[in-house]
């Protein structure tokens, strides 16, 4: 077996606190996420993630209007994920779809959550209650409510002590400490309001049927 590890840098301090809250949060609304620990090596922490590409060359981009027609729970699962996590990076070329076994990946989140580095309260304050997920892939395609619902529902339950538990696995590898209670307000808004804030910015998914969710 093997992992695909990533460090810390001076220019981007918040990777491994990044990778090491998505995880946490991705595996525990049960996303196919590959599973992640951290690892110590000549005094550098490493988040490993288990390399789940046996073929061992690049990965094909995904037809993401192919993967939304077969996975609509799925795809609004990854995509109120991605909200959560502020995931501004979901392209074409890190989620997987396997097109043999129908099996769907997701993996790379460095530039989730607070962002490899920057002013995290500017952040915060720039993000409050707009999906802050980009050019999202799957959201690009989405055209339809199913799943939505079952979807929010699964965010909104995640209990305040694991945000808080991801969180403070983030500070304890890089991110400020100072801003773990912020951050944490902020992600327990957040999981509150996820339906809120994809029904006021429906421009963010543009071939949804109009009106509001069934």
């Amino acid at each position: 077996m093997s992992a695909v590890a990533k460090k810390a840098t001076p220019q981007q301090p918040y990777i491994v606190g990044n990778e090491i809250a998505c995880s946490m949060i991705a595996r525990t609304l049960l996303l196919p996420c590959p599973p992640g620990a951290l690892l110590q090596k000549n005094g550098d922490t490493y988040f490993c993630s288990l390399d789940f590409n046996t073929a061992g060359q690049a990965l094909p981009p995904i037809n993401p209007t192919v993967v939304v027609g077969a996975f609509p729970e799925l795809s609004w699962a990854v995509v109120l994920f991605d909200i959560l996590v502020m995931n501004g990076d979901r392209h074409a070329n890190n989620i997987s779809h396997n097109t043999q076994s129908g099996e769907v990946t997701i993996f790379d989140h460095s530039h989730a959550f607070m962002t490899p580095s920057g002013d995290i309260g500017a952040r915060l304050s720039a993000t409050k209650g707009i999906p802050a997920i980009g050019g999202h892939c799957l959201a690009a395609a989405l055209d339809t409510w199913h799943g939505f619902a079952l979807g929010c529902a699964r965010v909104k339950a995640l209990p305040d002590y694991f945000l808080d538990g991801a969180v403070e696995a983030a500070c304890d590898v890089g991110i400020p400490a100072a801003s773990r209670g912020p951050i944490y307000d902020f992600l327990r808004q957040r999981r509150d309001t996820i339906d809120v804030v994809v029904t006021n910015n429906k421009a963010a998914f543009a071939k949804l049927p109009p009106g509001p969710p069934p």
